[in-house]
């Protein structure tokens, strides 16, 4: 009401700007505690309240009308606090000042010294932004407070607990048990601000490549201020959501060339950043940013044609908003889904996980982006009511598959269908045990997309390109195909996966620290035929376990095996005629059987059959071993074999012959009492272990034979060490 009455630009008050804007977007976005839940977190069950927010946060709806005639009249500025941007930023805001900032993000455009001004609109996108990390953040630390038991109970104020106590009978009033749970409001309110602020024809001035400081004169002030305001809002959501902690936040191509040590000193300045985990809840949020992108993309193929040639290197502008918008969403949503999936604990909530995982097929098949997915993100009409919309019958939602005119999208993202697919294979083992039937339905749905036939194809094509196996007859016809093998070679090895590591201790199958090369259709021990083989057979064992009917998840593991069939049988067979010798083809079976559904039978145990053929001491921890236990011994035994040069020795760089020892003549060679020979009894004795330890550890190194001490975390034996014990101390106390 306040802002009805002064709603012209003359009458804008100052002071409000000044001292109440700030609390009321504190109290919108952030939630302080659990007991002080921020508004957007009570409309969730209170509809009333979501009417009022939704009306007032709407992009016509009052605040935003104020917030943009202040910027008109330039009435206010403000500074973010620093401890809620992203570290990368507050520690380019606390680094001496560049003049290439505003090249580097058009975040970075109103730095002024160790502050960042920000513009009304800037400071209102920067709290909406932070509002899924606010959540994220409130709900780690009410998880965190149920393991330690409370002093006291947090009280609240008599206020606000009357606000709660009347939220909650209005929302209880008006609540209607058949209507169908919708959308968060805030997933609404993105979505109406994506419409309003970054639209399907927004499009980069033509007179350079966009940045904020760039004008261009003939569109007019408003056509390039309305491309700035939506080039600060993704750029935002990016940095906020995508980017977040990351400590490599930039491309390396970007820090090579303006001599930034970001990388290093992030590094330095906070070692545990390297393995922080995305701020979850935000797979939602992501998920709509990227169809949205993708709808934009799809609306202006036809007219852009293949607008995505060329733009890996991002020197050209370009018409569409997707040739624009894309290579800026590249690198940040890989690595977001890439450090979900490596960073994890065992103990994460899937749900989360679920939702990274659908926000990346749904950038891996943009193709597939509908409008009928977004129109349930509609915000209400002004005093209207939210309701579902249903269909009528007639429209028919007609899914489209990959064609040729998406092959510079699937090029330009080939690590998103390759690298990142190992990646997660790797994730899936590591989860396996904890929800079989998710973990098994995320499988199948990467295997369905990649099963399309020409997409598959073309993934090949890269693959067998990046390897060096087109012949030069091929590499004519290949051209545009090979023109992306030096960079995505780059984005594997040096920008992507920059800086990620992974333990070899925690029971995964991503023993290194990053992708050296495309292992899609590898077939050594880390290749993703070979991840996908061992996965279903401890698939199959974990669905013996589940209680009830488990037809449901045979089914999906039916599934699964139909489509490895169909990405991996040419491959396969490609393999096996290069590799086997000739005589053991008619001895092979066929390579159909290797996918045939097999379900082992009461009387049989189908891991009795399974040998895993990796590192033994690196295999996945199982239920009959102490997992922190084993995990020590393996570390333990790394070491020793370090030390002792057991890992990749080589035999011939060690002396076999016999050890020759020169005594000098010079020394009086004299024996005399029993001292004397009582210490060369013991040389001797220590000659003679220190001269059988070498040979041992010789006769190890010849027959490439490592410490492993991992079987002294096997329960069964540290059972039978526990009653020993226990029989000993009886024993003992039995015959004192």
């Amino acid at each position: 009401d306040f802002l009805r009455r002064h709603h012209s630009g003359a009458d804008q008050p100052r002071a409000f700007f000044a001292d109440a804007l700030p609390a009321l977007l504190f109290r919108l976005f952030v939630s302080s505690s659990p007991a002080s839940p921020c508004f957007l977190d009570l409309a969730a069950g209170d509809a009333a309240l979501a009417d009022l927010i939704a009306s007032l946060l709407a992009p016509s709806g009052p605040l935003l009308v104020a917030i943009s005639a202040a910027d008109r009249h330039s009435l206010a500025r403000f500074t973010f606090p620093r401890e809620r941007l992203p570290d990368w930023l507050g520690f380019a805001l606390s680094s001496t000042a560049a003049s290439s900032d505003k090249v580097i993000s058009p975040l970075l455009a109103g730095r002024v010294g160790s502050k960042l001004h920000l513009s009304v609109f800037e400071y209102y996108l920067f709290w909406f932004a932070y509002y899924p990390i606010s959540a994220a953040t409130a709900k780690a630390a009410a998880g965190a407070s149920k393991g330690s038991t409370p002093t006291s109970k947090p009280s609240l104020k008599p206020r606000v607990l009357l606000e709660s106590l009347v939220s909650t009978l209005a929302s209880t009033a008006g609540r209607n048990p058949d209507r169908k749970p919708d959308r968060s409001l805030y997933l609404k309110l993105l979505y109406a601000y994506l419409k309003e602020f970054v639209p399907s024809d927004c499009a980069p001035p033509r007179g350079g490549f966009g940045t904020l400081l760039h004008r261009n004169v003939r569109d007019g002030v408003d056509a390039a201020g309305s491309f700035r305001r939506a080039e600060f809002f993704v750029h935002t959501l990016v940095q906020f959501w995508l980017v977040g902690d990351d400590f490599s936040p930039l491309p390396v191509r970007t820090c090579r060339s303006y001599g930034l040590p970001l990388l290093s000193l992030l590094s330095r300045s906070n070692p545990t950043l390297s393995e922080r985990l995305p701020a979850p809840g935000l797979g939602d949020a992501v998920k709509l940013l990227v169809m949205y992108l993708n709808r934009s993309s799809v609306c202006k193929l036809a007219d852009a044609g293949n607008v995505f040639d060329g733009m890996l290197l991002r020197k050209e502008s370009c018409d569409s908003p997707a040739g624009y918008w894309n290579p800026l969403m590249q690198r940040p949503l890989y690595r977001f889904v890439l450090r979900t999936f490596m960073f994890c604990s065992r103990d994460a909530d899937i749900k989360n996980i679920v939702l990274v995982f659908s926000a990346w097929m749904v950038y891996m098949e943009p193709w597939k982006a509908q409008q009928d997915d977004l129109n349930e993100y509609d915000l209400p009409p002004p005093g209207g009511r939210n309701v579902n919309c249903v269909s009528d019958g007639k429209m028919q939602r007609c899914d489209v598959g990959y064609s040729p005119a998406w092959q510079g999208f699937v090029l330009s993202n080939y690590l998103f269908y390759s690298s990142l697919v190992v990646h997660f294979l790797g994730f899936a083992h590591k989860f396996i045990h904890s929800d079989v039937a998710s973990v098994l339905q995320m499988v199948s749905k990467v295997l369905e997309v990649l099963g399309s036939s020409e997409l598959l194809g073309l993934i090949y094509k890269v693959d067998a390109a990046y390897h060096s196996r087109v012949s030069d007859s091929q590499s004519c016809c290949l051209d545009d195909v090979l023109k992306y093998v030096p960079t995505i070679r780059e984005q594997l090895q040096q920008d992507w996966e920059d800086g990620l590591s992974k333990h070899s201790t925690d029971g995964s199958f991503l023993h290194m620290a990053k992708n050296s090369s495309l292992r899609l259709f590898s077939f050594d021990d880390d290749g993703a035929y070979n991840l996908l083989q061992l996965l279903l057979l401890r698939a199959e064992t974990e669905i013996q376990r589940l209680p009830g009917d488990a037809m449901q998840t045979r089914h999906t593991l039916d599934v699964i095996k139909s489509n490895m069939r169909k990405v991996f049988y040419k491959h396969v067979e490609s393999f096996q005629a290069k590799n086997l010798p000739e005589g053991e083809h008619k001895q092979h079976h066929g390579r159909g059987d290797l996918f045939v559904p097999k379900h082992p039978s009461p009387g049989k145990n189908k891991l009795a059959d399974m040998k895993y053929s990796g590192d033994w001491m690196l295999r996945p921890i199982s239920d009959t071993e102490v997992a922190w236990l084993a995990r020590l011994l393996i570390c333990f035994s790394a070491w020793l074999n370090e030390t002792l040069r057991l890992v990749h020795a080589d035999a011939d760089a060690v002396p076999t012959g016999p050890t020759i020892i020169k005594i000098d003549q010079n020394e009086p060679s004299r024996v005399g009492g029993p001292k004397d020979a009582a210490r060369m009894v013991l040389v001797g004795v220590f000659t003679l272990l220190t001269v059988a330890a070498q040979w041992i550890l010789q006769f190890m190194r010849n027959h490439k034979i490592r410490i492993n001490l991992r079987i002294l975390a096997s329960k069964k034996l540290l059972a039978v060490a526990a009653m020993l014990c226990m029989v000993y101390g009886i024993a003992k106390n039995m015959l004192s």
